[in-house]
């Protein structure tokens, strides 16, 4: 009887090793096939350029083991990509460059969808915000402008692409920072960022903020002064001569973030393998000629510091949007 019993459990581990080797099998076999990366935008945009570049990036250092499939779905404010993420459930076979509007849609009350409803996998890399001026402005300093809003917040009118957005929030954060009551302050939003520049160029807004990117050609053509930028500490290069907010005195940081995302309930085993994947990426050659070809700056956050900002950043908006009115209920 007592040799029936130890059979039996013998039995029984060796169920239990085999299905534990089996397991680690398929955790290491990751990936074994061709991954979908879906671009929450459409070709040409902010996002499918990040798609693009992660996928070329991987390539040109080496460090790609399966092909991406890149997939547009643009539309919706990113809605429907996030929706279609969530929908893969598990599957470790599709990820998704989205940027912070995985919290801010859900915020303002045009989803139900939030951070809980994607894997973070990688802060990628970001652009900075500036307060750009047309070249004979009055203004030569940002401090120059606070002073004028302080007297009369309707003194100055800024223009954005967008809101709710974080360009909006690079006029609002520092304004409020400074003082001022960002309700009353005039804030225009514009189609894009093109015709954002077009209307500063032509006289018909005082102050933009916008990406680096979209500023900087217009600086090098003397079209127009860069005031401040978000970035945490001072940029090299082409941008050395322009102020951070904190060097103003006013504690103010913004990342215009791109990021990579895979499904909710993705297996542990993928999530390590996208931290080690990217986390060797942004340090090669590679990805630096392409941050240097799009204006973009190294912002690599894993996993784990990524979900942890993007819990900070969330409280943050969700703050600022409340009190200017423009959360959802």
């Amino acid at each position: 009887m007592k040799k029936i019993i130890y059979l039996g459990f013998v039995l029984i581990l060796l169920g239990v090793l085999t299905a534990c080797s089996e397991e680690s099998e398929g955790a290491s076999d990751y990936p074994n096939q061709a991954i979908d990366l879906v671009a929450a935008g459409s070709p040409g945009g902010g996002l499918d350029t990040m798609a693009r570049a992660i996928d070329q990036g991987l390539k040109d250092a080496g460090l790609q083991d399966e092909p991406f499939v890149i997939e547009n779905r643009g539309g919706g404010g990113g809605n429907p990509a996030r929706a279609y993420i969530k929908e893969q459930d598990d599957d470790p076979y599709t990820l998704l460059t989205e940027s912070n509007r995985v919290y801010v849609n859900n915020i303002v009350g045009n989803t139900e969808l939030g951070i809980d409803d994607v894997t973070p996998l990688a802060r990628v890399a970001t652009e900075y915000l500036v307060w750009v001026v047309r070249e004979d402005s009055e203004y030569t300093a940002a401090t120059q402008v606070i002073e004028d809003l302080q007297e009369d917040p309707l003194a100055v009118q800024f223009g954005v692409g967008t809101v709710p957005s974080n360009d909006q929030m690079n006029i609002i954060r520092p304004i409020k920072a400074s003082g001022i009551d960002p309700t009353q302050v005039e804030i225009v939003a514009f189609n894009s960022g093109g015709d954002l520049m077009t209307q500063l160029l032509g006289g018909h807004i005082d102050v933009i903020s916008t990406g680096i990117s979209e500023a900087i050609e217009q600086k090098k053509a003397e079209k127009v002064r860069i005031l401040a930028v978000s970035a945490p500490e001072k940029l090299g290069g082409d941008f050395s001569d322009i102020p951070t907010w904190n060097d103003l005195g006013i504690d103010v940081e913004i990342l215009h973030w791109r990021g990579l995302f895979g499904p909710p309930n993705m297996p542990q085993s993928a999530i390590d393998y996208w931290d080690e994947k990217m986390s060797k990426l942004v340090k090669t050659e590679e990805w630096q000629a392409i941050l240097d070809k799009y204006k973009w700056f190294d912002a690599y956050a894993d996993s784990e510091k990524f979900k942890k900002e993007l819990i900070k950043e969330k409280q943050t908006m969700e703050e600022i949007l409340t009190e200017i009115g423009l959360a959802g209920e």
